[in-house]
């Protein structure tokens, strides 16, 4: 048996009764001595049932049953506590639980005290993936209140955002802003803005990408909002289709891709492990330790996760293969082998929410300055639904634009694109086109413009366009998150620089999906120093 990638909890709950073979007693000290959350869970566990062992025992109520019976009815209990969100876990884990587990035991004294975990009857986790990292209390301020450094959550559908700030041939300072309360959690200095983030399904861990300087290069990081770390995970080359955050759905992994880089030993970044300019995927396990290389072909990209696999445990993770005719394939961060066939001429595929499709990229690549960039009939593309033909099948495309005609092969060499949280809304932005324009005007499609679309609707095309938001014509589209009930998405809008030594500038865009008006974060653009607002995300 082996734990890579979760927690013990079954053998943790063992030997609180005295349950383990010698061989599980010798598994559990093995993890326990690298694992801190497994030694506080434990040692937490222990305390609990020393308290416990001098509580009096008392009768149950009799409406105990009834009123059991009306939570369940009423849907109050629904979702198992190993399902429920991140604050609510880390309070199961936190020391919350011993003086819960007091008053719980002391009203069904007379119940048996049996193993910590899953009681008889109740019914079996298809999987039961502990979070990694250490527990700590949430704490919701009030509106323009400070929080206490370190620590910030968001509430499902509350939006959170990067700030950079600094003057003309100043440090900058980097910080990260709830929208909802305005409590901020600086990340120090940076020498470049944020490009990308991610905030792990349990809204534990929020990843991000910021430029390097002027270096052409892109460093990747990871902040704890339970306590204000932040983990350096690297640096990487910057190029097209490498921004991609991929979190693991139970939160256990984060996977990102990395172009070997050597920027000298005073830049703060690793040493190159692999010929420089080589691309390969690399995964951390969150809030234990250092990052691993994943790949080692020198070719490949991280892609997604697959959010459901029926009866497997353990997620599997696509990753990419850059070729003249690019192909994917799964690999496991859970010591699982998944008998899968190759996805020939499918790059980067993108999983809705759901699991049912996904949205990648087809067409002929080719290496440009050691950028791999589509050549020829590069195209977003729409899968079929899974539930019906399963991963294995042919993958057949429907084109996301439904109205272009590529002709001799041009087509797009690079662009984003992302589901809505609701697996039907899809948005592709930063579109490089290569081909003829498609338009009267001459304008479409435009790697100035986002588009936004319903897989259920009408797909993408130049009646998709978001509007510009008075944005000048040498504004670029950076970064695109939708909110948690696909109302609205929040769009990075970047600036050029005004001149030599001036900061980056941009804002953030929240438009409507649903006829309310804009909202502008700030005023990146005429602000005196003019600052940087975003990438954003939302609370889960």
């Amino acid at each position: 048996m082996t734990f890579r990638g979760r927690h013990p909890d079954e053998l943790i709950s063992a030997s609180l009764t005295g349950d383990l073979t010698d061989a599980e007693r010798a598994e559990l000290d093995a993890h326990v001595a690298r694992c801190g959350t497994c030694r506080e869970t434990l040692a937490a566990f222990g305390v609990e049932r020393r308290i416990l062992g001098g509580l009096p025992v008392v009768d149950a109520p009799r409406d105990l049953f009834a009123r059991v019976r009306t939570g369940i009815e009423s849907r109050r209990f629904a979702g198992p506590w190993w399902r429920r969100s991140g604050p609510a876990l880390a309070l199961v884990v936190s020391g919350v639980t011993v003086a819960a587990a007091v008053v719980a035991i002391v009203v069904v004294g007379k119940f048996p005290l049996g193993p910590v975990g899953q009681q008889s009857g109740s019914p079996e986790p298809t999987l039961s993936f502990a979070p990694s990292g250490s527990a700590a209390e949430t704490i919701t301020p009030s509106p323009n209140q400070t929080t206490p450094p370190g620590l910030l959550s968001l509430e499902p559908g509350e939006l959170g955002y990067f700030s950079l700030n600094g003057g003309s041939f100043e440090t900058l300072r980097l910080s990260f802003v709830s929208d909802a309360t305005g409590a901020s959690i600086d990340l120090g200095t940076a020498s470049g803005p944020p490009v990308a983030a991610s905030l792990s399904p349990d809204g534990a861990w929020l990843a991000y990408i910021t430029q390097k300087g002027e270096t052409g290069a892109n460093e990747v990081r990871a902040l704890s909002l339970a306590d204000g770390d932040v983990v350096h995970l690297g640096c990487s080359l910057a190029a097209p289709f490498t921004d991609r955050l991929a979190w693991s759905p139970d939160s256990l992994f984060l996977a990102f891709t990395v172009v070997a880089v050597d920027l000298g030993s005073s830049a703060g970044c690793q040493p190159p492990s692999s010929a420089v300019g080589s691309v390969d995927v690399w995964s951390w396990e969150a809030g234990q330790g250092a990052p691993e290389q994943l790949t080692g072909t020198g070719d490949a990209y991280v892609a997604s996760f697959w959010p459901t696999v029926s009866g497997t445990p353990g997620f599997p993770l696509y990753i990419s293969h850059v070729a003249n005719e690019p192909w994917s394939e799964f690999v496991s961060l859970y010591g699982v082998y998944y008998d899968q066939e190759p996805a020939r001429g499918v790059f980067l595929p993108l999983m809705s929410p759901d699991g049912n499709r996904a949205i990648f990229w087809s067409g002929a690549m080719a290496s440009s300055g050691g950028a791999w960039q589509f050549s020829s009939g590069g195209m977003p593309q729409l899968s079929g639904d899974f539930r019906s033909a399963g991963p294995a099948s042919p993958w057949i495309g429907t084109p996301l634009f439904t109205d272009l005609t590529p002709v001799g092969g041009e087509a797009f060499a690079s662009g984003n694109f992302t589901w809505g949280p609701d697996s039907d809304l899809i948005a592709f932005w930063d579109g490089a086109w290569t081909g003829a324009p498609q338009s009267a005007d001459g304008i479409y499609p435009s790697q100035q413009d986002v588009y936004v679309g319903r897989v259920s609707g009408r797909l993408l095309s130049s009646a998709s366009l978001v509007d510009r938001i008075l944005a000048p014509d040498s504004a670029r589209w950076v970064d695109l998150a939708f909110a948690s009930d696909g109302s609205a998405v929040a769009i990075t809008v970047g600036y050029p620089s005004a001149g030599i030594g001036d900061p980056p500038s941009a804002n953030l865009e929240i438009l409507s999906l649903e006829g309310a008006a804009t909202r502008t974060i700030e005023e990146g653009g005429g602000g005196d120093p003019p600052a940087w607002y975003g990438p954003a995300v939302y609370g889960r």
